[in-house]
């Protein structure tokens, strides 16, 4: 569960932030876009803390909803996803033309090898 993962122990040192507001401060910059600064201003935490926590708690979004959001599809369903791209195209199934092609674009008239 998503808690129990962003959920952390407090010390004599520090209370830790509650999962609640560690989610809120990640939702926030994910809709908003904000600077960490802002968003750092706006729920009074510290810069660092928030360049730490938004990429913890969005690591832990990923862990719990990724088997049942974000399937991996298995060889069979990539090869019917394309919709005939790649068979169609000129280029075929060549990772290495588009280099090709932007290279021989750099070079120019006078440095083309033939």
């Amino acid at each position: 569960m998503l808690s129990e993962r962003i959920t952390y122990q407090d010390t004599n040192y520090r209370r830790s932030i509650p999962a609640e507001e560690r989610l809120s401060i990640c939702l926030r910059f994910l809709a908003t876009g904000d600077s960490y600064r802002t968003i750092a201003g706006s729920f009074r935490a510290g810069i660092s803390t928030v360049s730490m926590l938004i990429p913890d708690v969005v690591a832990a979004i990923w862990d719990c909803l990724v088997e049942e959001f974000m399937a991996v599809p298995g060889a069979e369903e990539w090869r019917s996803s394309d919709g005939g791209i790649v068979s169609n195209s000129a280029f075929g199934n060549d990772c290495q033309t588009p280099l090709r092609l932007h290279s021989n674009f750099r070079r120019g008239k006078r440095e083309s090898r033939n």
